[in-house]
């Protein structure tokens, strides 16, 4: 593989991992609702344990938990907390609609 070919390989990555951030923010009305803006490298806490996003899949996101070797797939508002700078925000799902 040329320096090239990697570099757009990695542009393509970081633009796939931006459009999947972008659409679990408006989905998921995170920074509305929790004043969270993911990216990859933030800190969260899954189910108690912390580690850092490390990509996207989906509207999924990729953590790889302190200690571990490969990445989990998590739910953005299942069993997750944000590290801001105001401390951890824990997510919530979305309310259910009213009709």
């Amino acid at each position: 593989m040329t320096l090239d070919h990697a570099q757009d390989h990695a542009r393509a990555d970081q633009l796939r991992q931006a459009a999947a951030l972008e659409h679990i923010h408006n989905y998921y009305r995170l920074p509305e609702r929790l004043g969270v803006r993911l990216a990859i490298g933030a800190r969260v806490r899954f189910e108690g344990a912390e580690g850092q996003i490390t990509d996207t899949f989906g509207h999924y996101l990729m953590v790889l938990l302190d200690g571990q070797s490969h990445p989990v797939k998590v739910h953005p508002t299942a069993s997750m907390a944000y590290l801001t700078s105001s401390g951890w925000i824990t997510a919530t799902p979305l309310p259910d609609p009213v009709y």
